[in-house]
């Protein structure tokens, strides 16, 4: 049964609208948005992963986490998306052995600069209360607005019920569907660097085809993978 928030025909267009909307690197993003790791002597780098608006593409990730524990990713959960349920008990034992992070992306993609104050509420509260149900771990105070569609309005009503870290990025893989896997290689070794936020998307095999090649540049330039929480807040 398809989410009533997020048809299949709105998944295919954010699978799409993903890839041709981000930017490859930092934009000028309103003040209070996080889009790099704080200084550190370890380098390390997230790797951070949107939508799971392609069911089989999230599932070959969590195959390769299980068979990879040294990497980490933090995803962006999209809940009206069928894959998050899926995977859900998979995914949990990622989250709990501390391999990934499942931080907040809203139920339905929307715009969130498009929305009224009490609909962006709605949409980060029905992705916080699936991932409380599904995961037993609250996603604030992280979230990603769809599209990087942010303002000084989103980020105050976002705070407001406690997501007061809105996570951006600083160089992207342009994954999305239909993208060939030699495009999404070509730019990950172009942004992967100490430092950075890396935006991915799990809408399609473009990246997971070319895991091994990703992970190899990970190891080459010497790069802990780390979840945003670790490296942001760590206990």
């Amino acid at each position: 049964m398809w989410s009533k928030a997020v048809t299949r025909k709105s998944l295919l267009a954010i699978a799409v609208a993903s890839f041709i909307s981000v930017a490859d690197a930092a934009l000028a993003w309103p003040r209070g948005c996080i889009s790099a790791l704080p200084k550190s002597s370890t380098r390390r780098v997230a790797w951070t992963v949107d939508d799971g608006a392609s069911t089989s593409a999230l599932g070959r990730y969590v195959s390769m986490l299980e068979k990879n524990p040294s990497v980490k990713i933090t995803f962006f959960v999209l809940s009206g998306a069928p894959s998050w349920t899926k995977y859900a008990a998979r995914l949990k034992a990622l989250q709990d052995n501390g391999q990934i992070q499942l931080a907040n992306h809203t139920a339905s993609h929307r715009k969130l600069t498009a929305l009224s104050d009490a609909r962006i509420i709605a949409e980060l509260n029905s992705c916080e209360n699936f991932c409380l149900a599904k995961f037993g771990m609250t996603t604030k105070p992280y979230f990603r607005p769809p599209y990087g569609e942010i303002d000084d309005r989103v980020i105050r009503v976002a705070a407001s019920i406690g997501f007061t870290k809105p996570i951006l990025w600083y160089g992207s893989f342009s994954s999305g569907s239909g993208v060939a896997s030699s495009t999404v290689l070509k730019a990950a070794s172009k942004w992967i660097a100490n430092g950075r936020i890396v935006i991915d998307h799990a809408n399609g095999y473009c990246t997971t085809n070319v895991f091994p090649q990703i992970l190899q540049l990970f190891r080459s330039r010497k790069l802990k993978l780390v979840t945003l929480r670790e490296a942001i807040d760590p206990q």
